[in-house]
């Protein structure tokens, strides 16, 4: 028994708990085997931040836009979300292993995001303000997980640590926002059971 494989961003399982680590997961595994990676044309990104709910319909009908008008602007800002997704990684493996941030990974999502601050702009919604981005450009998608990131960075006192996932041929982070704070899985009806099969078939094996 194996964990379930998804095939593309569609289908793939949203279980991070928060964008930053959604778009670390995009990578279906790094444990005990490498990908597949479901980031693997800037359309994936826009459907990938669609399923997220992160930019509205507007927004995307632009970014879209966009896209066709330059594809080398798309590639690009494809090429440094999955450099930015990496750094993520290694920013919050470090929480799940009690090690310092690194500092490389750090300085990538601090620049990324420092330009994105300097993209967005104040608009009123309903009744309150917020910051947003143009979505003009492709790479504001890159500026919007960066900020994520921090964001979650920032947040370290008031959360729980993010976790690694420990299933076979996985690896995927998450926020453990289970009561007793002792979630080990990203998916228990996935990871949780392969793990408790393979260590029930061990004991047999052992007998």
């Amino acid at each position: 028994m194996f964990r379930t494989m998804a095939s593309s961003i569609f289908d793939m399982r949203l279980s991070g708990g928060h964008p930053a680590l959604e778009l670390v997961n995009t990578l279906d595994s790094r444990r005990g085997r490498w990908g597949p990676d479901f980031l693997r044309s800037f359309d994936d990104v826009l459907a990938f931040v669609e399923r997220l709910q992160l930019i509205d319909a507007r927004g995307l009908a632009s970014l879209r836009e966009r896209a066709a008008v330059d594809p080398g602007k798309a590639e690009d800002a494809l090429a440094r979300l999955i450099e930015l997704r990496e750094a993520i990684y290694s920013l919050f493996l470090a929480e799940d292993t009690d090690t310092p941030y690194p500092h490389r990974a750090l300085s990538t999502v601090a620049e990324i995001a420092r330009v994105g601050r300097a993209r967005q702009t104040l608009i009123k919604a309903n009744q309150n303000f917020v910051w947003t981005f143009p979505f003009n450009d492709p790479a504001d998608i890159v500026h919007l997980f960066a900020l994520s990131a921090t964001d979650l960075l920032t947040s370290r006192s008031d959360r729980r640590r993010v976790r690694e996932c420990k299933g076979d041929n996985c690896g995927w982070l998450f926020l453990d926002r289970s009561k007793g704070g002792r979630r080990r899985w990203c998916s228990e009806p996935s990871c949780g059971v392969h793990s408790r099969v393979k260590r029930f078939r061990a004991h047999d094996d052992d007998r």
